[in-house]
């Protein structure tokens, strides 16, 4: 089966029903909230500055740079690529998993997606999170292990989804004269899933689609529950701060993409591996159950016995990430 034919139900009409997008005005952002997602929704939406940094290493002959951009206060930096040719093109913003800082290299993830979207035509930035690369650390981050993604050994919070929203209103609000500011998508792996899905749920405007890859669930604390033993400090830190959900039901409401998933969220195409035992492909399919109940289009594909990198058919992957961005992006 073809990828346009597996994201047809999900993409049907998503072009031709767009609205027109009033992109928003460069200026000074507010303090933003960035404790819990219904913080972030409540934020200004602004068009953060771009900056050229330096050239990077091209992947497919475009033209690749440094940049730098503000988020929440901070600078966030990131690789930026141009494909050869006439623009303006549709553009997508990459967002990286968990993985260890310490080895990390701007826009050194999702690197062979990168490679196929640019061969393609989009745009790409490729954002490192705040504690990444060249990017700010994360503010008061004694307690905070970056590698381990949203802040388990610290208090949870989205500041990272934050640095997301801010990358895909670079390319909305007109900040590089390249890209079509009508054909925005978002592509997430693992914390970049996640990530992501806050990203859409809380800033619906950013982006005309989102695709996830092996996502925790959208349901925080499901993946609390999994990834930390009870008996581990981390999991007492956060329970002694937070509660659980029968101490706090608002708090981890307010922290859950879920919680925010409306009729006005954008399509949503997510892929797990059959054989990940990091995140649950059941998460997959339950954020796609309660996307399409609050009347909006998600579609899940599961690549039987591949592992939480998709492997071995990271590429079977990333023809049907190219399948649903085509479909939406270049109806």
């Amino acid at each position: 089966m073809s990828a346009a034919a597996l994201v047809a139900l999900l993409l049907t009409g998503c072009a031709a029903s767009a609205e027109p997008v009033v992109t928003p005005t460069p200026t000074v952002a507010a303090p933003v909230d960035t404790s819990t997602l219904r913080g972030l929704a409540a934020a200004e939406a602004v068009t953060p500055s771009l900056r050229v940094i330096d050239t990077a290493q091209s992947l497919a002959a475009e033209q690749a740079s440094l940049v730098e951009y503000d988020s929440g206060g901070l600078t966030i930096s990131g690789v930026l690529r141009i494909p050869p040719g006439d623009g303006p093109f549709p553009a997508v913003v990459v967002v990286h998993g968990a993985v260890d800082p310490e080895r990390y290299q701007p826009g050194g993830d999702l690197v062979s997606e990168q490679r196929a979207l640019v061969e393609a035509g989009y745009v790409v930035l490729a954002t490192d999170l705040r504690g990444y690369a060249e990017s700010d650390p994360v503010p008061g981050d004694e307690g905070w292990d970056t590698s381990s993604g949203f802040g388990w050994l610290g208090s949870l919070d989205w500041g990272m989804g934050w640095d997301v929203v801010n990358a895909l209103r670079i390319f909305r609000g007109g900040a590089v004269p390249e890209v079509d500011t009508e054909r925005i998508g978002l592509v997430g792996h693992s914390l970049g899933g996640l990530l992501s899905l806050g990203a859409a749920v809380v800033a619906p405007d950013a982006t005309d689609v989102v695709v996830s890859l092996s996502a925790p669930s959208s349901q925080v604390w499901d993946a609390v529950e999994m990834m930390l033993p009870p008996d581990s400090p981390e999991y007492a830190q956060i329970v002694e701060q937070h509660g659980t959900p029968q101490d706090d039901p608002q708090y981890w409401a307010d922290i859950s993409p879920r919680t925010f998933i409306d009729g006005e969220t954008p399509p949503l195409l997510l892929i797990h591996g059959g054989g990940d035992d990091t995140t649950s492909p059941q998460w997959s399919l339950d954020t796609a159950d309660a996307w399409n109940a609050a009347g909006s289009r998600a579609e899940v594909f599961i690549i039987d016995g591949a592992d939480h990198a998709l492997a071995p058919d990271r590429a079977q992957a990333t023809a049907y990430v190219l399948g649903a961005l085509d479909l939406v992006l270049k109806p």
